[in-house]
Order: structure tokens, then sequence, then C-alpha cells
């Protein structure tokens, strides 16, 4: 099957997709209703505002709001994406919405996240879907799905799909995803704070997987040269423009400190 990839917050970022007021996003012409810039005023001496994982942007929900792609037509949709955790309170948010129409109501599935577990969800498919619970972890949690129609639904959390078994699989439902919504869709579910979204990627049948931790300076390795740009990183929090260009988090704790550079240094001696 011919390999479709469409990604977003990464190094590319496609037309098509929509967000609400209260996302924010790097800036691009591909985008429809426009977006801020990270830093807001793109100027060398504001510090980032939204935390990311990889690359210079992220999609950060304090509200109501979402980015949608309306490009899909497929009867198998495989993503993943990563998601940090900055809420407080108790209620169910649903972050993932797969719909078999741009304006319809009813998901063919979603994933849900209630601070301490995600549920993939797709009961309200037609054919009779299932759900399933699955912990999160502290910090940076990574999301990837696979899901085939008149199939199964299936999960990875902070493993890889390419080489790690699902975490498990529920029963898909039948039909065709058309348009895909990231975010918080229907609000933070009672809570309050923030959701920060990176690096969502959508394949057809190809398992996605994660981005390589460690990797600062984004050359596909981990070496000295990490440890370097996470350095620099650190010494100039005030410049967009000395920002480390891939995965400079190494722990994956939502901010870049000191503890990175423990981290490469610890990937570097093993």
């Amino acid at each position: 099957m011919k390999r479709r990839i469409r990604t977003i917050f990464g190094a590319v970022l496609l037309s098509g997709l929509v967000y609400g007021p209260a996302a924010m996003a790097c800036s691009t012409d591909g985008w429809l209703g426009g977006v801020a810039q990270i830093p807001p005023n793109g100027l060398a001496d504001s510090p980032p505002v939204v935390s990311r994982y990889s690359g210079f942007c992220a999609l950060e929900v304090t509200d109501t709001s979402h980015v949608q792609s309306n490009a899909a037509s497929d009867a198998r949709y495989r993503g993943r994406f990563y998601v940090l955790d900055g809420l407080s309170g108790s209620g169910d948010v649903e972050i993932f919405e797969a719909y078999a129409d741009e304006s319809a109501n009813t998901p063919l599935f979603k994933i849900v996240f209630d601070g301490s577990q995600f549920t993939f969800d797709a009961s309200s498919a037609v054919g009779g879907g299932t759900s399933a619970p699955v912990a999160a972890a502290d910090g940076w949690n990574l999301v990837e799905f696979d899901w085939q129609a008149d199939g199964s639904f299936s999960y990875w959390v902070n493993s890889d799909a390419n080489v790690d078994p699902a975490a498990g699989s529920v029963n898909a439902g039948t039909g065709v995803v058309e348009s895909v919504r990231l975010g918080a869709p229907n609000g933070l579910g009672g809570q309050s704070g923030k959701l920060t979204f990176d690096a969502f990627e959508s394949h057809r049948a190809t398992p996605v997987g994660p981005l390589l931790a460690a990797d600062a300076n984004n050359d596909e390795t981990v070496n000295i040269l990490d440890l370097g740009v996470v350095r620099i990183e650190l010494l100039n929090p005030g410049s967009d423009e000395l920002l480390a260009p891939g995965q400079p988090d190494c722990n994956s704790d939502g901010s870049i400190n000191i503890l990175d550079v423990g981290c490469v240094r610890l990937i570097l001696l093993n």
C-alpha cells in the first residue's frame, strides 16, 4: 500500500488544519485560521512560551480548542503524538477524535485522557466497537494507535510500535476516517491548566514509532554533539535562535534543564 505521512507540530506542517483561539503553534502559511509563533513575537530575546518535545513548536491547549485535518479517506489510520499533562482537577478530556465526516458529531474512535490514564474508545462506532484504559506516566507521554475498520483498534503508550507488542486492542467498528481532531475539541472536562501536544504524525499502514530521545541536534544519533546542543540552550534561555532542533528533553519531564544534561551523559556512558 502506498505510504502516506501527515505531520504537524514538527519540521513539516501541512495544510487543512483549523485551530481554535486557545491553541498556539508554529507559524506557517499552510494552516487555516492563523497561528501564533513560538516565541509569540518572533524575537530572539523572547524565551519559548510553550513546552515542546521536539523541534521548535508545539500545540498548547488551555480551553476548548483543537487542530483539525479534513484530508483523510482511510479505512486504516495509524497515528502518533506526544502529550504533556499540565492539568489539575478531575475529568475526562477527549484529546483525539476521528470522524467519518468533517461535520459529524459522533466519532468513529477517540482517545480520552483523565490525568492518570488514556482510554482508547471505539464504542460509538457503527458495528459495536469497544474501549480500554492504559496508565499514563509523568511528563511527556508517547501515544500511538492503529485503527482498522472492521478489525481492531490497537494502541501503544510509551513504547515503540515498530518493535513492541501493542499494549492492547479493542474492536474498531466500521467506517472510513475522513477527519481528525487533536487537542481538546470538547473542552478540558472540568479540569484547569493546559495540555501540550507535539510531533503528531499519521500513516496509512506502517508504524510511526517514537522520536529518538536525547537526539538534541536531530542528526538521528545520540553522541557528544547532543550534549553540547543541550548546554547551549541552557546557557541561552532567552534566545529562540539557539533552541535545540531535535529532542533535548532527554528525561521527558516537560522542561529543558540540567537534568537533561545528566540524562544525555548516562546514555553516552551506556
